[in-house]
């Protein structure tokens, strides 16, 4: 099996749970508070490991108990923890609301992770020489980003990149990126394009393909979604599952569709998988802790 390295973000999520989310300027009472080891970097990298991926991990945490905590439960998780970097600023947390239909709102305090440099990379390099897929987000610096993608081209590494926090791309990065990942609102990001209808979505892909990336995965929700193979598109069902949390659904997505690529599977195998982990994290409580195990996600496809 392939493996898989993730360059990016750890976070420690402060969830609260509502029975609806607040309107601007709303005051309103929790149901419950509690911590959960996150960050989108961590999150995909645990996802792969937990369904039996040989994963490492580049990042940079703080000198701060949150800091602790989350690599330790990377090791928890059998992530190779030797590209994790301690800095002096504060690890990264994130503040999530999270309502009883599952909807959330997240606000990301980023801290240590906008310190991920370069340098950082270079001093990692033999961890990124031993990788066969590197996947990233953009929860650290752009420049970072950029960065890595081209030293993993350059040693011709198969390159992910899941797009979010959204924000616009530059056609020299998409270029880079063997397998674009990314949901409907980073798409009008990226495109420049607003509310865009069902059938506007192929045109749409074709023309940020047009821009280099090689594959795109477009991720619609309850929708299901649209994936590109061998120039083709074809669209994709989503799992109809009871959904409690929806935060860390992505994430699974990602994770679950890097096994399967390191695994050395065809696109359309690999996005059905990835639907059906991601279907069965959302019917949990968490980040982290709602990722499936592979024994998990093998018993719900049986009954699937």
């Amino acid at each position: 099996m392939k493996k898989i390295l993730v360059v990016g973000s750890l976070n420690m999520d402060l969830v609260v749970r509502v029975q609806n989310l607040p309107k601007l300027g709303e005051t309103i009472l929790g149901d419950a508070f509690y911590e959960n080891p996150g960050g989108k970097g961590a999150n995909q990298a645990v996802a792969a490991a937990r369904l039996g991926a040989h994963v490492s991990m580049i990042g940079k945490i703080g000198k701060d108990a949150y800091g602790s905590s989350l690599l330790e439960n990377l090791g928890k998780n059998d992530i190779d923890t030797d590209g994790i970097i301690v800095s002096d600023v504060i690890t990264g947390r994130a503040v999530i609301e999270v309502d009883s239909m599952g909807n959330n709102n997240i606000v990301v305090i980023p801290g240590s992770n906008m310190e991920l440099t370069k340098e950082d990379i270079d001093e990692k390099r033999e961890i990124m020489e031993k990788a066969d897929i590197v996947i990233l987000q953009q929860e650290i610096p752009i420049s970072t980003v950029e960065y890595v993608l081209e030293q993993a081209k350059k040693s011709g590494k198969i390159t992910i990149l899941n797009p979010a926090p959204a924000q616009k791309i530059e056609d020299n990065i998409l270029k880079l990126v063997d397998y674009l990942i990314l949901n409907e609102t980073e798409l009008e990001l990226i495109t420049g394009s607003e509310t865009i209808k069902d059938e506007e979505y192929p045109n749409i892909i074709n023309d940020l393909q047009k821009r280099g990336s090689k594959n795109i995965i477009l991720t619609l929700g309850e929708k299901g979604g649209i994936y590109t193979e061998e120039n083709e598109i074809n669209a994709y069902k989503a799992l109809k599952v009871k959904a409690v949390d929806t935060t860390a659904a992505g994430d699974s997505f990602i994770g679950a569709f890097a096994l399967k690529l390191a695994e050395g599977t065809k696109t359309e195998e690999a996005v059905n998988f990835a639907v059906a982990v991601s279907a069965l994290t959302v019917t949990k409580i968490g980040a982290q802790q709602s990722l499936p195990t592979k024994a998990e996600i093998n018993e719900f496809l049986e009954k699937i």
